[in-house]
């Protein structure tokens, strides 16, 4: 599935070392992902989350 940067709420991005994540406290911070089509696989369903890439960067994020 693939959706518009600003159809989903990011909630923290993935460090490309896989050593964790990094909050996103402030949404303009990745307003360049906005116009992006991102694709989605799902990380949780009971959360309701969502693992999305742009095949450089990956977030975790919820769908607005």
């Amino acid at each position: 599935m693939k959706r518009k940067g600003k159809k989903l709420h990011f909630i923290s991005q993935i460090n490309r070392d896989g050593s964790g994540t990094d909050m996103i406290d402030d949404q303009s911070d990745i307003d360049y992902q906005k116009e992006t089509k991102l694709e989605l696989f799902r990380l949780s369903i009971t959360q309701d989350t969502w693992i999305a890439t742009d095949r450089f960067n990956y977030y975790v994020v919820k769908i607005i």
